[in-house]
């Protein structure tokens, strides 16, 4: 019996977060995993593009984390209490990030924008919301609206078509649209600065600076939805990259190095509602010694290893590079984008330069496109997003590069 037959007797849908069902041929089962590699139940490797879905900035099973974790075990690893851990991770965070002044910490990034909004709206005594369209912020029924090309309602069936009513939607990259529809009613504008989960997109010249801005000008909070982009595009994240300072980012996945938490963090003035106790913040897990050890671990290295950044952007800029050209060479309808050390594949369309051009892509061919990945040792998310990590070595890349070119034939055939 496959594992998934198997775990899907009891498991609903055979996975424990819906994505991971689209895997073809069938989800793997990964036995274990350490630096770039990764072995399934049945023996065999994969050079891994997942990286736990972002978070493993380090690669699986880093020493300083595995040594951070061992020494919190030994401690005691849940206590409910305040721990001198917290304090110093804040710490962290306010000497790397730039809007950092205070930070308050949760379990998950769906959370974490939770947290934001609320705090944001008792900041302001607002109540309305901007969202941009494509942009993914958790799946929460009051923000999970507008993630695909076409739809701007719910994303999931089930969802309160009423919770989302004081969410307004505009175009990412486009500040006009946001000058038309922002005034004094909005308590906040979230975004992700760097559009990564949409297809790893740049913004526009200009684009943050403007919403940096407008914002200002309505006295409404800008909160950058930094939970991909923080601590992997640079140390301060995308609001280091592009000069753009918010009042509030949203932090996580790369934060905890592969354990689970999140972070709200932003100026003193915008976090006075959380530390003068008008906004309530709870959670069981919220701040646990195990997932602020592995983060401190984590920071600590990447502020110890700055050079880590240039060489996975260097990294991913050979994979898109490599995986461009040969595509052409094959007369194929892909392509790839890149920012930073992160990587997206597209299918039905050779050139995908704007986030308003998603409609063009080809979501059942990108999943054929990931499956020939997968049958020549190469592990994707199914959608086609690629993260590199310090783990990646040179060899790494020259045998991924070879695997793309035999999946791409593959690919060919098996498209006919």
């Amino acid at each position: 019996m496959r594992y998934r037959d198997y775990a899907s007797q009891f498991l609903a849908n055979g996975v424990s977060s819906t994505p991971r069902a689209a895997q073809r041929p069938v989800p793997l089962a990964i036995e274990r995993a350490q630096g770039a590699i990764v072995t399934d139940i049945d023996g065999n490797d994969y050079i891994d593009y997942t990286m736990g879905y972002g978070p493993l900035i380090l690669g699986h099973s880093p020493a300083p984390v595995i040594e951070r974790l061992k020494a919190e075990i030994d401690k005691g690893f849940r206590t409910a209490s305040v721990h001198s851990g917290e304090g110093r991770l804040a710490e962290l965070i306010a000497e790397t990030v730039p809007c950092a002044e205070m930070t308050s910490f949760v379990s998950s990034g769906t959370e974490a924008v939770q947290l934001a909004l609320r705090i944001a709206r008792a900041a302001t005594g607002r109540t309305r919301i901007v969202k941009f369209r494509a942009n993914y912020h958790g799946w929460f029924d009051n923000i999970h609206i507008a993630n695909n090309p076409g739809n701007d309602g719910p994303s999931s069936a089930g969802q309160d078509p009423q919770a989302a009513s004081n969410v307004t939607l505009v175009d990412w990259g486009d500040a006009d649209a946001l000058a038309a529809v922002l005034s004094d009613e909005y308590a906040a504008v979230i975004l992700e600065a760097a559009a990564i989960n949409a297809g790893c997109f740049s913004p526009p010249t200009g684009f943050l600076q403007a919403v940096r801005e407008l914002t200002r000008r309505h006295g409404t909070v800008l909160i950058f939805d930094e939970v991909i982009s923080g601590f992997r595009l640079a140390l301060g994240g995308a609001q280091q990259v592009f000069g753009v300072t918010p009042d509030m980012a949203v932090l996580g996945k790369a934060l905890g190095a592969g354990l689970p938490i999140s972070a709200v963090t932003g100026s003193r003035a915008v976090m006075a509602p959380l530390v003068d106790g008008r906004v309530l913040h709870r959670g069981t897990f919220n701040g646990n010694p195990l997932s602020v050890g592995a983060a401190i671990a984590c920071l600590d290295y990447l502020r110890a290893h700055a050079d880590i950044y240039p060489r996975m952007n260097a990294m991913a800029k050979d994979i898109q590079t490599h995986f461009n050209d040969r595509a052409q060479a094959l007369d194929l309808d892909l392509c790839a984008n890149c920012i930073g050390s992160a990587i997206q594949l597209f299918a039905g369309t050779r050139t995908m330069e704007r986030i308003g051009d998603l409609g063009k892509a080809d979501k059942v061919k990108v999943l054929k496109l990931t499956e020939a990945c997968v049958l020549n040792g190469l592990n994707p998310l199914p959608r086609g997003l690629m993260y590199l990590s310090a783990a990646h070595t040179d060899a790494d890349i020259v045998a991924t590069k070879d695997a793309l070119t035999r999946a791409l034939v593959g690919f060919k055939a098996a498209t006919a």
